[in-house]
């Protein structure tokens, strides 16, 4: 009996030894776990520096204490939301937080942070940094990864045709696309992209560039424009942020989310920031910039936002430069028209509505309905 159990202990130790050396981020996924909504949150982090001075939100004297229409009230509370926020023509409307959260919470934007990596690639373009979108990881990055082909139109419209994971999740579930990066499994290639790094990977991603490839949200492209970033820069995406679109915006300090200590951040995910930030970062987009300091010239702006992309591609949802758009059509209500937005898998969203000067960032534990939030903050605010 004595020796069988030894047997079987070193047999469970090179097992062990066998894992580990496969996996070795194993230990620390177990410490970290899922990224929690609210800060704090296990793990490294990044910090991206805010503005000397947060940007004026001119909040409304009733913003705190403003009644949500009855439909909205039930659907923040039965979805677990923590916060709503609403900005209507540079004003603060409406605040609202659930019990444990204040203007002091950071929130996790999941991969809302895609977005405003598209927004660094663009605004990449307005500085001549990228030539223009349909330049390739070949000519971008030293390439021995079977990806010389891939474009970075192609990485922006996650139709890159890289094989990498597939999961279903909530993240997709609101406009049908069920191909998103939710796979729990621990051994599988997001938990080595999420842990290990971009590095840990490359080698063994490739892609079919021969055809069309078809819309796949896939983490990987996101990362993979964060590389370009940092090596077309030679800085970390936390700086780049933080510089070109965080500080001018007037946001205050927040923190991106590291796999280790010095390593460069997830670009695809985790960044934890305060509610009035999403919203001073909303209303910066919105307003594109500056009219003294734009943050991009129009065409691109408008190409960024997807403000021309048609009514019939809106329906029933586009994905178009990582980021979102739709359209309100719903008869019987005031709120009507093309939105823009960006979306984390917990239903964290950021509507963009330029045309309306409307702003509106919610946080919470599930996905709340999309139209039906934006149709509820307008009528609280106009109530």
């Amino acid at each position: 009996m004595r020796k069988l159990l030894i047997v079987l202990a070193l047999v469970l130790a090179g097992a062990v030894t066998a894992t580990l050396a496969y996996a070795p981020y194993l230990p620390q996924l177990v410490a970290e776990g899922v990224p929690p909504l609210t800060w704090p949150a296990p793990g490294h982090f990044a910090t991206i520096e805010g503005a000397e001075t947060p940007r004026d939100l001119r909040i409304a004297e009733a913003a705190t204490s403003r009644p949500l229409s009855p439909d909205l009230a039930a659907a923040f509370s039965d979805k677990g939301g923590k916060a709503l926020l609403v900005a209507h023509a540079g004003r603060l409307e409406l605040e609202r937080y659930a019990p444990g959260a204040d203007a002091q919470t950071r929130f996790n934007s999941f991969s809302m942070a895609k977005s405003l990596v598209g927004a660094l690639v663009y605004r990449a373009l307005a500085e001549g940094k990228l030539t223009n979108l349909d330049q390739t990881l070949g000519e971008l990055l030293p390439d021995d990864r079977g990806l010389a082909g891939v474009t970075l139109r192609s990485l922006l419209l996650m139709r890159s045709g890289i094989a990498f994971d597939r999961g279903e999740g909530k993240a997709g579930a609101v406009s049908g696309d069920k191909t998103v990066d939710t796979s729990a499994n621990p051994f599988g290639p997001l938990a080595r992209l999420h842990f290990l790094g971009l590095g840990a990977i490359e080698g063994g991603l490739i892609s079919d560039t021969g055809t069309a490839p078809a819309f796949s949200y896939q983490n990987v492209n996101t990362a993979l424009l964060g590389e370009v970033l940092e090596t077309i820069y030679q800085r970390g995406l936390e700086e780049l942020i933080s510089e070109k679109l965080w500080r001018p915006a007037g946001a205050t300090v927040a923190a991106w989310r590291q796999p280790a200590a010095g390593r460069p951040v997830s670009a695809y995910c985790c960044i934890y920031a305060t509610a009035r930030d999403w919203i001073r970062v909303g209303q910066y987009l919105v307003e594109n910039g500056t009219p003294e300091a734009p943050f991009l010239p129009i065409p691109l702006w408008r190409e960024f936002l997807g403000l021309d992309v048609t009514y019939a591609e809106r329906l029933p949802d586009h994905y178009g430069q990582h980021v979102r758009q739709n359209v309100l059509d719903r008869a019987g209500e005031a709120l009507q028209g093309p939105f823009s937005y960006f979306m984390g898998q917990g239903g964290q969203v950021l509507y963009l509505l330029p045309e309306q000067q409307l702003v509106v960032y919610r946080a919470g534990e599930t996905v709340q309905l999309l139209h039906s939030t934006l149709y509820g903050a307008w009528n609280s605010i106009s109530q």
